[in-house]
């Protein structure tokens, strides 16, 4: 059987650069194939796969061969390579809510590569039909991005991948930031789809997990290297490259003692809390929508709690709450067993004692302002104006980017994503709080990254005395660094306890549905 798809000796260099950032690789895939590229970023795994569809910026040059079908797809003409892209191949890209055109519906969205290649009239039963293989609603076919969930929105990005029929599928990052029930689903998707209909896959990741759930075949990629290749159980199970070993060992697995990374200590008394917090919003309908239902959860002094549960389970929500940001519907917020004050005034004086560090640290940093400005500016919200560079200079050192001064200058794009992610932290350390609500502070940094932040994290509770509120998806992470576990499920806490009462012996349904969830290293491929 002759590959679809086949790297022949390639070597990408970008305009500039010194050293290529992929170098002499040599990979095929077959029809009914699926293979794995690994690596964490800047490994060149992307790189590669976007030179499948000349999809890299015009300073790339792409040296070697780059067969689709047996076309070298460097000598396609742009007619022909248009005539190729959707049709004999295709890409699902990482952000699915970046990709989709907020102001067209789905539907319309799914029959545009279609109508690209020369369909016209009435495309909805075909658009139906592809709902269906991807397992979305027929209704979702009128609704926009915005009114999907994470998972939803990342079927869309499949049904248009399939929407003309390709012979290979290309899946960027398919599942990030998806919750692990979601993105089991979408695993398994993928996974049916190449059976039922022969088509290939690569499936680009850094996280080894979702790959050995996915693919019959890996190759880990390391600086620009190709640096192992094989079947998925032989690398996961017996790997010949130190790199393969770190990524492997880099992702938790529950339960296993070297992957708690903290014993805990002696926990003060509560900090903040909610004593039967309930959030009610009005829906478009003009129903309502009980988004936390008489919710009681407390955060100690001195401890790690993690709040899990899946996309729409009413974390953020909750969250919002215990900052002040939402007015609860009924109970109460308490920080040091005092209500939360309802003034302007006294509720930002709270929020210097409990701050918020986002889940997109690009989101969260403003491109046009320097890290310098982008720490201070809590500063100068609040007013507080005695040794403004000393605070920010003591901030970023404690966020371990080290020395400080080398940082103060620089901006969001010249910072790799864990810079990024602890200049975040370290505006939020500026202030001086004593409590941590992070919303997902690793859920899209690669594997050694994640283990950085979250020794970042452990080291500024020994140090600081900071206690700290995870919400979370990742069990991996609880496990990790958590003293306590909420899990939160329609709007409901229905498990809560230490993280071995939780995940070792977990007494509710749904939590042990997010365990069984949750991809591993060791899992085979059948």
């Amino acid at each position: 059987m002759s590959p679809i798809l086949r790297w022949r000796d390639v070597s990408i260099t970008y305009g500039g650069a010194s050293e290529p950032a992929v170098s002499g690789v040599d990979l095929s895939v077959e029809p009914g194939d699926t293979l794995g590229l690994a690596g964490e970023s800047g490994c060149g795994k992307t790189s590669l796969a976007m030179s499948v569809l000349r999809l890299l910026p015009r300073t790339a040059r792409v040296d070697g061969q780059v067969l689709l079908d047996g076309e070298d797809v460097r000598e396609m003409s742009f007619g022909r390579l248009r005539a190729v892209r959707w049709a004999g191949a295709s890409v699902v890209f990482q952000g699915a809510m970046h990709a989709l055109n907020p102001v067209r519906t789905v539907g319309e969205q799914i029959a545009e590569p279609i109508r690209l290649h020369g369909g016209k009239g009435d495309l909805s039963a075909r658009v139906a039909e592809l709902l269906t293989q991807v397992e979305l609603p027929l209704d979702r076919a009128g609704a926009y991005p915005h009114e999907l969930s994470g998972g939803q929105k990342q079927r869309v990005m499949i049904a248009m991948a399939l929407a003309c029929e390709p012979r290979l599928v290309i899946a960027d990052e398919p599942t990030t930031a998806l919750d692990v029930v979601v993105q089991a689903q979408v695993l398994d998707l993928l996974k049916r789809l190449v059976a039922e209909r022969g088509i290939a896959l690569v499936v680009i990741s850094h996280d080894l997990s979702v790959l050995s759930a996915t693919c019959s075949r890996l190759a880990v990629m390391h600086r620009g290297e190709l640096v192992e290749h094989g079947p998925t159980e032989q690398v996961m199970s017996r790997p010949q490259h130190e790199h393969s070993r770190a990524l492997a060992d880099a992702f938790p697995t529950v339960g296993e003692a070297r992957f708690r990374l903290t014993q805990g200590g002696p926990v003060g008394e509560p900090l903040l809390t909610a004593e039967d917090v309930q959030v009610t919003f009005r829906s478009r309908s003009g129903g309502t929508v009980r988004a936390v239902r008489g919710v009681d959860l407390e955060v100690g002094r001195n401890e790690i709690v993690a709040l899990v549960g899946q996309s729409g389970s009413g974390k953020t929500t909750l969250a919002r709450t215990l900052l002040g940001l939402q007015r609860p519907t009924g109970g109460q917020v308490r920080f040091r067993s005092a209500p939360l004050p309802t003034g302007v005034a006294a509720l930002r004086e709270y929020r210097r004692k409990a701050q918020l560090v986002l889940q997109d640290p690009t989101g969260a940093l403003n491109p046009r302002h320097t890290v310098y400005e982008a720490v201070a500016e809590g500063l100068r919200i609040h007013g507080i104006t005695d040794d403004e560079p000393g605070r920010v200079s003591a901030a970023l050192e404690a966020a371990e980017l080290r020395p400080a001064e080398q940082y103060f200058a620089r901006f969001p794009h010249e910072l790799s994503g864990g810079q990024r992610q602890r200049v975040v932290i370290a505006g939020a350390l500026v202030l001086e709080p004593e409590v941590l609500i992070a919303d997902e502070p690793v859920a899209s940094l690669d594997a050694t990254v994640r283990g950085e932040i979250l020794s970042l994290l452990l080291r500024l509770r020994v140090d600081r005395g900071l206690s700290t509120l995870v919400i979370t998806h990742d069990l991996g992470l609880a496990w990790n660094i958590a003293d306590r576990v909420a899990v939160m499920y329609q709007g409901e806490i229905v498990e809560l306890g230490t993280v071995e009462q939780v995940l070792l012996d977990p007494q509710h349904d749904y939590t042990q549905t997010l365990l069984a969830a949750v991809p591993s290293t060791t899992r085979r491929v059948a």
